[in-house]
């Protein structure tokens, strides 16, 4: 990509005049094309819902706070005087202007290219330390308090808002051919994300002082113990993604509590795939997955919700070696491979559909399954 494409920055908000003259020297650093070429545009329905969502946030703290109704107690005008100067205790209903969307929207989304963790504590320090994170993010005056920072993640949490931007996302990248759409086989996989909560950590529900008997909660009540080997644990949460085969990029998302089976979250994994994507749930007749899936349940899942056939590593767990009376076949690993009467593991070619059988040929004679340095002792048993 050259310096001249990346001037022709979609995004309008960014001034050039906020740009550094020499910005071309860091474009190595991770957030800075994106930031000025990425089609920020495409998320004007979720800024739309925002300034709402504040307003009537704003509103609502307003209507909880009582500091203003013990000035005019203090300070009363006599009905005689003036009545302009009621004006102090009665100010116009507009209040200033919001803090910009776009500058915290940015923040948030182009602050994982900096390898921190993804936080209002960490995006605000990010931004009020690194003045061309600010610059690229869009905040052109005073950076707005960390509460600003705290109330825009709240309201963007609270009412799926970053779920609606993820889905935009999602949307975009299948309009612009970057995910195709029409793709026979999708791949599910998962991984953990590390939590901020204490394993089973309760807090009152009440405000009432000292011990009493009302109901706890659970600080997180999505989190669980993940075990990677072991000597390795997490305090996690486990996400379950979707992803398309040739773009690699991820379409559908859950998240289950870190200790749940990986073999569990593919029902509802699925279910939400099929429920966020329809048009490419028909078209799909593979999910690719890895061995830990391939159970009957799943197989039966799989077809009943895409009509697909799951596809995924043979799960030895248990299973043992079986002796066969085939002809040169002298066993069928537990991985369900056969073995060859001269030791050799057979090849893989295909399946044949009408007699529900799968083709395995020689890795020694066949000519596309050969294998360099192998031989067969017993090459006149055919």
């Amino acid at each position: 990509m050259t310096v001249s494409s990346l001037t022709q920055t979609r995004d309008l908000s960014i001034q050039k005049n906020l740009i550094p003259h020499n910005w071309q020297d860091y474009a190595d650093i991770p957030f800075v094309i994106p930031a000025m070429c990425f089609p920020w545009e495409i998320f004007k329905p979720i800024e739309r819902d925002y300034y709402t969502l504040l307003y009537l946030h704003l509103k609502n703290e307003r209507a909880h706070d009582h500091s203003d109704e013990i000035q005019p107690a203090l300070f009363s005008i006599p009905e005689e005087e003036d009545k302009s100067a009621s004006l102090l205790f009665h100010p116009s209903p507009a209040g200033r202007k919001p803090h910009p969307f776009m500058p915290f929207f940015r923040a948030f989304e182009l602050a994982s290219l900096q390898y921190i963790e993804v936080m209002v504590e960490s995006v605000y320090l990010q931004v009020k330390s690194n003045p061309l994170f600010a610059t690229m993010c869009g905040f052109t005056e005073k950076i707005p308090s960390y509460r600003s920072f705290a109330r825009f993640d709240q309201i963007m949490t609270t009412n799926g808002l970053w779920e609606k931007a993820r889905l935009l996302v999602v949307e975009y990248n299948k309009g612009e051919g970057v995910v195709e759409t029409n793709e026979e086989a999708a791949a599910v996989d998962t991984s953990h994300i590390e939590a901020e909560a204490t394993l089973n950590k309760t807090r009152k529900t009440c405000s009432c002082e000292g011990n009493c008997d009302c109901p706890r909660v659970l600080t997180d009540d999505n989190v669980g113990v993940m075990r990677k080997s072991n000597a390795v644990s997490y305090i996690a949460h486990k996400l379950s993604m979707v992803c398309g085969v040739k773009s690699g990029l991820p379409l559908t998302r859950e998240v289950f509590k870190g200790n749940t089976p990986d073999g569990k979250t593919l029902e509802p994994t699925l279910e939400t795939f099929k429920t966020e994507h329809p048009e490419m749930a028909e078209q799909l007749s593979f999910i690719l997955a890895d061995g830990i899936y391939q159970t009957p349940e799943n197989q039966k899942v799989t077809k009943d919700v895409l009509q697909a056939k799951l596809v995924a590593p043979i799960n030895p767990r248990n299973r043992k070696d079986k002796p066969t009376t085939a002809r040169g076949i002298e066993k069928i690993n537990r991985y369900g491979t056969p073995i060859c009467i001269s030791g050799h593991k057979m090849e893989l070619r295909g399946s044949d559909r009408e007699k529900g059988q799968y083709i395995y040929t020689c890795p020694v004679f066949h000519p596309n399954a050969k294998q360099e340095g192998l031989t067969c002792p017993l090459a006149n048993h055919a």
